[in-house]
C-alpha cells in the first residue's frame, strides 16, 4: 500500500538541508562576502518541500497526477543538488589554492559526500599532507590526480578511481597508503591492464579494511583472462565484512571468493558479471547474512557448487537471512542438495525477479517463516500453479509444500494461470500484482487460510466476478484495485467473527461493481474505507454513521451513488476525501455533520457541484479542528467565496489544484493561520498570485507559497 518515491525525496531533502547549514558551506559564503538571503530562501524551499511530502502518500493513492508531480519534484531536488555541488567544488578549489601557498595544512578531513557533479579532484590535492580522511562516496569521479598517491597519512578513502597507464594513478599505488582502513571502493578496474598492479596493492594484508567494492564499467571487457587475473590478485583481507563485485568480465570467479576463511563477511553483492558461467561456492561463508545476485545472463544452473559441498555433514549458508536473484535471463534450473540437508536454515526473505527461463525446484524445507517475492518468472510460476492452460510442461512443484512462507508477492504473470492447487496456508500477507489472467483462489479453500491478515489484488484476477467477505477467517486488510470484471461483494454465512477483525477496506477502479448485500456489511472495527472509480456502484457497503471507529474515509468518482451520509459521518473521523463529477451529494451536505467532527484534521474536496454547495451554505460547515484543506478538480469556478473558510482558526495548509478557470481568491482573504499555500495546475490563478499580481496582497503574509512545485516565497 505504501510508495517509496516520497520517502526517497524526503531523505534527499534532508541531505540538502544538512549541507547548507554545514560549517564548510557557511564559511565559504562568509569568505566570498556573498548574500545570505538566497541561501535562506533555499532553506525555506527545502523545508516547504518536506511539508508537502508529508501528505504525498495519500495523494499518490488518490490522485493519478501525483506521479508526474513526484517525478518533477525529484528533478528539482537533483537540480538543487547540482547547484550545491558546484558551490562545494568551488569551495574545495579555493581551499586547495590557499593550501598551495603554504605547501602545508593541518586539515585532516575532506568531505565530498554526494557531490554528484564533481568529476575530478584538483591536481594539487597532494598539498594536503596531513589529510587522513577523504570521503567522496556518492560522487561521479572519472579520475584521480597523480598526487593523491603521496597522501601517506590517509586512513579513509571511500573511492579509488583507476586511471589508464598513461594518465598515472594505478591500483598498485594503494601500497602508498599504509594506514588505509574502513571502506574502499575501487572503480574503473578495466583500466588495469597488468595484473601485477593488482598484486602490488596487497589488499589481503590490509586488515583495517572491512568493506571493498570492486567495479568495472559494464560492457568494457576486452580480455576475460586479464580480468580474471586482476580479480585473483585483488583478494581482500580475510576479516572483510561487506563485498560488492560489479561488471567483472572474467568467465569464472577466483578461488578466494567463497573461501571459508572469510568468516566475518555478512553482506555480498554480485551483479553484471555477464561472462561468468557459474556461481562461486558461497555456501561456505559461515557468517553471510545478505546475498544479492543479479544480471548474470550466462548462468544456466545453480547447483551443488553454489552450496560449497555435497557432504551430508556439511551445512551450507548457516547464517543467510536474505537471498535475492534478479535479472538472471539465462537461468533455467535451481538444484537443491536433497536428503536431510537444509540448504538455507536461517532464511527469512527470498526474492526471485525477472528470471524468465527458471523452472524446477524451490527451497521447501526452510525451518522459519519467510517472505517470498516472485516476479517475472513465468515458467516457475507455471509449475507453482500446474493449471497453466497454454503450457506443455510436465515437471512440477507445489508451492504449498513450502509451508512456512509468511509474505508472498506474485507479479507480472502474463499467461493464463490458476491458484487452484492453493498456496501455503501459513501466509500472512499476499499480494497479486499485474497478473490479469491469473485465477484467484477457489472459494471453498479460503477458510483454510487461517493466518492471512492482508490481501492485495492489483490489476489482477480479471476473471474474478464476486468476492466473498468473511471466508478468510483473520483478514484485517483488503485492497482490490483494477479488478475489471468484479461485479459484487458478498458476505459469507456466520461471518461476524471474521468481519470484526477487518480494519482496512479499499476498492478502486472496479468499473463493473454494482452492489453490496442489501443489509450492508457489518464491519464494526473498520478504521479505513476507500471507494473510488466504480462507475456502476449505487450504494456504499454500510451506512457510514454505523462505523463508529472509522478514522479515514475516501469517496471519489462514484457517479451513480444514490445517497451518502444522510445520517451523518462517524464522529471519530480524522481524514475525509470526497470528490465527484455529479450533483447527487450536494443535497445532503448539510446532513453530514462536518462541523461536529472535532477530530477531523485533514479534508480534501473536489468537483464544481460540491464546492459550490459548500460556498452557498449560510452557516459554517467545516470544523475548526481542520489543519489541512485541499480543494480540487473544478472546471467552472472563477472566484472563491471565503466566508466558509474564515472560522478555520487551526488551518495551516491550503492546497488549490486543477481549477481551470479560477482567477480570484476570496475578497476576505485567507485564514491568517496559514503557513503553506500550494497552487497547482490553475493557469489563471498562477498569474494573479505571482509577486505583483492582483491576488498578491491577499497571500503575501503566508510564509511559504508553492506554485506549480516552485516555491516563490
Amino acid at each position: 500500500m505504501a510508495f517509496v518515491g516520497e520517502a526517497f525525496l524526503s531523505a534527499a531533502v534532508e541531505v540538502l538541508l544538512n549541507r547548507i547549514i554545514s560549517c564548510e558551506f557557511q564559511d565559504f559564503f562568509h569568505s566570498k562576502k556573498l548574500d545570505f538571503l538566497p541561501l535562506r530562501k533555499l532553506r525555506i524551499t527545502l523545508l516547504s518541500l518536506q511539508a508537502v511530502l508529508n501528505d504525498a502518500e495519500e495523494r499518490q493513492i488518490t490522485n493519478p497526477a501525483v506521479k508526474e508531480w513526484l517525478d518533477e519534484l525529484t528533478q528539482a531536488v537533483f537540480d538543487a543538488e547540482d547547484l550545491l555541488d558546484e558551490i562545494n567544488t568551488e569551495a574545495l578549489r579555493c581551499k586547495l589554492e590557499a593550501n598551495s601557498l603554504s605547501q602545508s595544512t593541518t586539515d585532516q578531513t575532506l568531505l565530498l559526500s554526494n557531490c554528484w557533479s564533481l568529476t575530478e579532484l584538483p591536481e594539487d590535492i597532494g598539498n594536503l599532507v596531513n589529510l587522513q580522511h577523504l570521503d567522496n562516496s556518492g560522487t561521479r569521479l572519472n579520475k584521480m590526480p597523480k598526487q593523491i598517491a603521496t597522501l601517506q597519512n590517509l586512513q579513509t578513502l571511500s573511492t579509488f578511481v583507476i586511471s589508464k597507464p598513461q594518465d598515472g594513478l594505478m591500483v598498485g599505488e594503494l601500497k602508498n597508503f599504509p594506514r588505509l582502513q574502513g571502506k574502499l571502493s575501487i572503480l574503473k578496474l578495466q583500466n588495469v591492464v597488468d595484473p601485477s598492479e593488482a598484486f602490488q596493492a596487497n589488499l589481503k594484508n590490509r586488515e583495517q579494511i572491512d568493506e571493498l567494492a570492486l567495479e568495472w564499467d559494464c560492457g568494457t571487457t576486452e580480455d576475460t583472462q586479464t580480468e580474471r587475473l586482476v580479480l585473483e590478485q585483488l583478494q581482500p583481507p580475510a576479516n572483510l565484512k561487506k563485498l560488492t563485485i560489479k561488471c567483472y568480465g572474467g568467465t569464472s570467479f577466483p578461488n578466494w571468493l567463497g573461501d571459508p576463511a572469510f568468516d566475518n563477511m555478512v553482506h555480498l553483492r554480485i551483479s553484471g558479471c555477464d561472462h561468468c558461467w557459474s556461481l562461486p561456492p558461497l555456501g561456505r561463508l559461515v557468517s553471510l547474512k545478505e546475498l544479492y545476485i543479479s544480471d548474470m545472463k550466462l548462468v544456466k544452473t545453480v547447483d551443488t557448487e553454489f552450496y560449497g559441498s555435497t557432504s551430508p555433514s556439511f551445512q551450507p549458508f548457516p547464517s543467510l537471512v536474505i537471498l535475492s536473484f534478479e535479472g538472471m535471463l539465462g537461468w533455467e534450473e535451481w538444484n537443491m542438495i536433497g536428503g536431510t540437508v537444509i540448504e538455507f536454515p536461517s532464511l527469512s526473505d527470498l526474492s526471485l525477479k525477472n528470471c524468465p527461463k527458471l523452472k524446477g525446484t524451490l527451497p521447501t524445507n526452510c525451518p522459519y517463516p519467510i517472505d517470498f517475492e516472485l516476479s517475472g518468472c513465468p515458467l516457475l510460476f507455471a509449475m507453482v500453479c500446474p493449471e497453466l492452460k497454454e503450457s506443455n510442461l510436465h515437471s512440477s512443484i507445489e508451492l504449498q509444500s513450502t509451508s512456512n512462507i509468511l509474505n508472498l508477492t506474485i507479479s507480472g504473470v502474463t499467461s493464463p494461470a490458476s491458484l487452484r492447487d492453493g498456496l501455503p496456508t501459513t501466509l500472512k500477507y499476499l499480494t497479486l500484482r499485474n497478473c490479469k489472467k491469473l485465477e484467484f483462489l477457489p472459494h471453498e479453500t479460503l477458510n483454510n487460510y487461517t493466518s492471512l491478515k492482508e490481501l492485495t489484488i492489483f490489476n489482477s484476477c480479471h476473471s474474478l466476478t464476486s468476492f466473498t467477505l468473511g471466508c478468510l477467517p483473520v483478514l484485517e486488510s483488503l485492497s482490490i484495485s483494477g479488478c475489471k470484471n468484479l461485479k459484487s461483494i458478498s458476505i459469507a454465512e456466520n461471518s461476524s467473527p471474521s468481519l470484526s477483525l477487518l480494519q482496512w477496506l479499499s476498492i478502486r477502479s472496479c468499473p463493473e461493481l454494482d452492489s453490496f448485500p442489501a443489509g450492508g456489511l457489518l464491519i464494526p472495527n473498520l478504521t479505513t474505507l476507500a471507494m473510488s472509480s466504480c462507475d456502476k456502484l449505487n450504494s456504499l457497503p454500510v451506512p457510514i454513521n454505523t462505523l463508529a471507529p472509522l478514522q479515514t474515509l475516501s469517496i471519489q468518482n462514484l457517479p451513480n451513488l444514490e445517497s451518502f451520509a444522510q445520517e451523518g459521518l462517524p464522529i471519530r473521523l480524522r481524514s475525509f476525501t470526497v470528490w465527484s463529477r455529479g450533483s447527487f451529494l450536494t443535497t445532503t451536505i448539510g446532513e453530514w455533520g462536518l462541523q461536529k467532527l472535532t477530530c477531523l484534521s485533514s479534508l480534501r474536496i473536489g468537483g464544481d457541484e460540491i464546492l459550490n454547495a459548500f460556498m452557498r451554505m449560510k452557516m459554517p460547515l467545516l470544523p475548526t479542528s481542520l489543519v489541512s484543506l485541499s480543494i480540487c478538480n473544478s472546471f467552472g469556478i472563477k472566484c472563491l467565496d471565503g466566508k466558509w473558510l474564515q472560522h478555520l482558526t487551526s488551518l495551516e495548509k491550503l492546497e488549490i489544484q486543477c481549477f481551470r478557470q479560477l482567477e480570484f481568491l476570496p475578497e476576505e482573504g485567507l485564514p491568517s493561520t496559514l503557513s503553506v499555500l500550494t497552487i497547482w495546475k490553475c493557469p489563471s490563478l498562477e498569474v494573479s498570485c505571482s509577486n505583483g499580481g492582483k491576488n498578491w496582497p491577499k497571500i503575501s503574509h503566508i510564509p511559504c507559497i508553492i506554485i506549480n512545485k516552485e516555491v516563490i516565497i
